[in-house]
Order: C-alpha cells, then sequence, then structure tokens
C-alpha cells in the first residue's frame, strides 16, 4: 500500500471508527506483525519503521490496552483475548532498536526467523550470536520463517518437507529450544501445505489475512495485521482495535 492510499485507508477507517466502535482484542488473539526497524527515519519501506515512530506507537499501543483492560500475551497455538506481537525474518533492528522498547513496557514479543539470512552474515539481519541473545531475552520467543524464505505452496512435498524440518531443527540448535512456530513466508500457503506443516511438527502458524485468533481450528492460519512504515501511534491503535479490516485485503 502505497502512501495515497494509506491517507484514504485512513480516512475512511477514522469515518467507519466514528460510527461503530471495535474492540477485536476481546474476542481473541490481535496478532500484530512487524518487520523492520530503522533509525534514519526513512519511510520509503512500507515494511521498515523509523524508531521514533516505532517507539511512540508501542508506547501508545501500551497506554491504550491499560485502559481498555486488554492484555499482551504471547504467540501462542491457543487463542487467548488480547494482543500478540510478532516481527518477519529476522532483521537485526528486532533486537537493537525494538527489543529494549518492549522491555521498557513489558511486552512479550515472538520473531520469525528466516535461516538462509542469518547465515549470509549481511548486516540487516541477526546473527547466529545475535539470535542466541535474542532467545535468551526474558520477553522474547522465536519461530521458523523457513530456510531459504521460498513460497511454500510452490514446492513440492519433498522440497516442502526439506524447508521446514531443516528450518527447524537449525533454529532449535542455534537456541536450546523446542520450536513449534511458524510464519509462511510471503504469507503463501494452502491447505496441503499447512497439513505438512502440522505433521512436520508445528502446532501454530501466522499467515498474514487480517483478522482476529478466536477460535483453535485457526492454529495453522492465524490472521495478523500488519502495521507499516507510515502507521502513526493513532492508527497502530486503530488496526489492532480492528477498525482497518473491512479496507484492508
Amino acid at each position: 500500500m502505497n502512501r495515497a492510499k494509506f491517507v484514504l485507508a485512513s480516512l475512511a477507517t477514522s469515518a467507519i471508527g466514528s460510527l461503530r466502535r471495535t474492540d477485536e482484542p476481546r474476542r481473541g488473539t490481535r496478532v500484530v506483525m512487524y518487520h523492520d526497524v530503522n533509525k534514519s527515519g526513512d519511510v520509503s519501506d512500507i515494511y521498515s519503521i523509523p524508531l521514533a515512530r516505532f517507539a511512540s506507537g508501542v508506547a501508545r499501543l501500551s497506554e491504550w490496552a491499560h485502559k481498555a483492560n486488554h492484555r499482551f500475551v504471547p504467540f501462542h497455538n491457543e487463542p487467548r483475548p488480547g494482543i500478540a506481537i510478532t516481527f518477519d525474518d529476522g532483521y537485526r533492528s528486532t533486537l537493537r532498536l525494538a527489543a529494549p522498547v518492549f522491555a521498557q513496557f513489558e511486552i512479550p514479543f515472538h520473531v520469525f526467523v528466516t535461516k538462509s539470512y542469518v547465515l549470509q552474515g549481511g548486516p540487516a539481519y541477526l546473527s547466529v550470536s545475535d539470535l542466541k541473545a535474542l532467545s535468551q531475552m526474558p520477553l522474547a520467543s522465536v519461530g521458523v520463517h523457513g530456510t531459504s524464505h521460498r513460497h511454500l505452496s510452490q514446492l513440492d512435498e519433498r522440497a516442502l518437507r526439506a524447508e521446514l524440518t531443516e528450518s527447524r531443527d537449525w533454529l532449535e540448535q542455534v537456541t536450546g529450544k523446542a520450536v513449534t512456530s511458524l510464519s509462511y513466508p510471503h504469507g503463501d500457503f494452502n491447505q496441503a501445505v499447512s497439513n505438512i506443516v502440522s505433521q512436520c511438527g508445528f502446532s501454530a502458524a501466522a499467515c498474514s489475512a487480517i483478522g482476529t485468533f478466536t477460535d483453535s481450528s485457526q492454529s495453522l492460519e492465524i490472521p495478523r495485521v500488519d502495521i507499516w512504515s507510515h502507521d502513526t501511534p493513532r492508527t497502530t491503535i486503530a488496526k489492532t482495535r480492528g477498525d482497518w479490516d473491512s479496507v484492508l485485503p
């Protein structure tokens, strides 16, 4: 979504919100999805949020949740009323920039890591030592985002099983912890993929579809709401509350 579409959607949801108040975290788990945080202030990449905007958004979200009696809950395979925070891809900023903000507000967060991004050694992503440090943080937990970030529905069964088990086994070896959660790369999955995900031992899988996690039958297609670089504290709260569900794809 570009800046112009974002502004139009924001205006539309403001009008909707004034007529019909939503409160999705009361119905089930409202899973929020981030990707990257940057120190430059650049908003050109929709998935990389400036640190100041990210920190103010989390602060205001925490304040709103407290007033509304909503809890921040760890990402889980069973729905619980409240708000869960997730990150995709395994950017280094998750450890260096985001983790201190969550520590300040005592908010748990879950990071889905792509094995190839970590092992390529680039500065944008967590290193193995970073990943070990992150996994030891009291508020942090980790899950799989594939070995190579390929579209899972495009793989044959043998390649899909290898993609899932290799990334899980590697992550367990690095962190020393059991890994049972997955985020579908590119949000791409179908029923056949979900069946194999379950057979490979995963009990929770997050997708990119908008919605609220209200029933255990959704455990392998847990909906989330994406927070973008253009999002202000107001729109972060509105998205979490559910005001944007009718305008997002």
